[in-house]
Parts: C-alpha cells; structure tokens; sequence
C-alpha cells in the first residue's frame, strides 16, 4: 500500500536537527492518503505503520540518503520509519503535536520524496502554528525533565533491594485483590479506621514496587554510551539536549510564528548532549525559558486555535486528489 499513497517523507530526529554524529541512527517520517476501499472499510483501520518501508519505496529514497550530508554516514546503523495516515497527522498538527509539527516543517534539505499533494498541505503549513505550541512544547519539555531528575536519583541514590510487603506493616499475602481496592478507595467514608491505614499501605506499597521496576528497567536498557555519558556528568545529557532545543523551538514560534527544526544552535546542542552543561547550569536555564515562555504566550499574534473546518477541508482535498 504504501508503494502508491505516500505522499512524503523526510529525515526526522538528528539528522533533522543538524545534531547527528557519526553513530546517530536514521530516523524517517512520512505521510500517506490510505486508499479508499481501506478508509471506508468496516474490518480495516490505518493510522500508522512503524515498519520498515517497502522495498520499493526504499530504492526510492535511498540515492537521496546517499546524498545526504550526514545521513549518508548512517546507512549502516538501524533505519526507523513512521508512516501516518493523513487524516491522524493533520489531526496531530492541529492539536500542535510538536512530532508532527517539525515533519511539516522539515527543512527541505532533509525531504526524501514529495507529491504534489504534499506541496500543496506544506505551503499552508504555518496555518497549524496557533497558541497551543505553548502546552504541547512545555509539556513534551517538562517530560524530558522528569526523566532526567527520575534518573539522577536512581545515578546518586539508587535502590538498594526490592520492596517487601513486610516494610509496610502488610502481609506477605494481599489483603484485597485489585477489584476490591479499587472499589474500597472509591468510597465515601465509613472505613473502618485499619482497612483505611491498609489500604494507604497496600497503595504505597505499590507505588514502590512500580519505582524499583523502573528503576531495574532503566538499568537493563539504557545504551551503553548513553549510560557512560549520565555515570560521567551526573545526568542525562541527551534529554538536557533535546528539553533545551523543545523549549527553545516553542519560543521561537510563539515569537516568530514559524518552526525551525534544523537549529541554528545545533554546535550547542550537540555539546550539551556530549556534556558541556552542569545539572545546576541546565535547571538554571530551563527555568529562564519557561519564565520566557510564559511571557511569549501573553503577547503572541497566533490564533488561540486552528479552524478545524479548513483542517477537514484541507484532509479532504487530499484524499480526493491521492
């Protein structure tokens, strides 16, 4: 299917950015207009596929990969690729979902293969920039933070031994099943003050459970490289590196109304990835940027919202057109 309905697709990740190294995998994206007979089907569905591309498509792209300035360095690490139907990514573009946003505004020195109909959705690209980057590039920023603090815990206090039952005043055998909690939380009042004390138990209890499985999760996955880097400056580097460019991105549209994806700080980026950045110096700066932020949100020219009106119409030319 996909042979025939893509419509474009792009570099996205670090190639994208600028901040690629020699090491740095090829991350693709595209879009495509599913057919008909799939859309209007009552036993299909398609949003997306994460698979490698059609061999087709691939020989497609491939002599452009070859050409391409640090691209064509990765061609023997891993090749990802997401392919979104239409109707899910214009969706994803008008709630201001940053993924989507940056391939819509790819830079054109990173586009692997285009249609007509592409140029006709990227020409109107800055019609998806509305007030909502504000939320969207904070919360994906504030995420990026979240799991730098999670893992500076784990790098400087990690957890010593998996939680037992018995540290809780709880037996080594459940005292409700799951359904019971459930509904028992859920009331009222009228607990009798020890169901309510083991119920408060039970509930930390798994909290710290689902700590430690995250914590054994965290420790078995990570990249080696990566962890070498966190062990080395304390922190995760690469989520310091990708929470300044996000927040930096949001600000830039909320100023400007336009979205840069290739950086023009990709030199300082690519060094706080490698580093270059104290933890204190990192927080110090993301707070700046959240304080500007705030202030580049109360007096953008963006539309509150998109009309969600030509967003259909604007999907429905393209599906007529595919």
């Amino acid at each position: 299917m996909l042979e025939e309905s893509t419509i474009f697709l792009c570099l996205a990740g670090s190639h994208a950015h600028g901040t690629a190294g020699h090491g740095s995998d090829i991350d693709l994206r595209g879009v495509c207009v599913a057919p008909l007979s799939v859309r209007c089907s009552l036993f299909q569905q398609f949003e997306q596929t994460e698979s490698a591309l059609p061999d087709a498509l691939w020989q497609r792209v491939l002599p452009v990969l070859q050409q391409h300035a640090s691209a064509s360095r990765g061609l023997g690490k891993q090749v990802e690729s997401v392919v979104f139907d239409v109707a899910k990514f214009l969706r994803l573009c008008a709630s201001a979902n940053p993924n989507a946003l940056e391939i819509l505004f790819a830079d054109e020195q990173d586009w692997l293969f285009k249609t007509e109909v592409w140029a006709t959705i990227h020409a109107q690209r800055h019609r998806f920039l509305t007030q909502m980057v504000h939320q969207t590039y904070v919360g994906y920023a504030a995420a990026q933070l979240r799991r730098i603090e999670s893992h500076r815990g784990w790098l400087l206090n990690p957890p010593k031994a998996k939680p037992s039952r018995a540290e809780f005043g709880l037996p080594e055998v459940g005292t409700f099943n799951r359904d019971d909690q459930k509904r028992l939380e859920g009331a009222t009042g009228g607990l009798p003050p020890e169901v309510i004390r083991t119920l408060a138990a039970e509930k930390s209890y798994r909290g710290a459970m689902k700590y430690w499985e995250s914590y054994l999760s965290w420790e078995k996955n990570r990249n080696p490289a990566r962890a070498e880097l966190e062990r080395k400056f304390g922190y995760d580097t690469k989520h310091a590196a990708h929470l300044i460019r996000l927040m930096r991105c949001g600000l830039e549209v909320l100023q400007t109304g336009t979205l840069i994806v290739r950086r023009p700080d990709a030199d300082e980026l690519v060094a706080i990835k490698q580093g270059s950045w104290s933890y204190d110096r990192l927080i110090d700066e993301s707070e700046a940027l959240t304080a500007d932020l705030a202030v580049a949100f109360a007096t953008t020219s963006l539309p509150e919202d998109v009309d969600r009106s030509w967003v259909d119409e604007l999907a429905l030319s393209a599906i007529i057109r595919s």
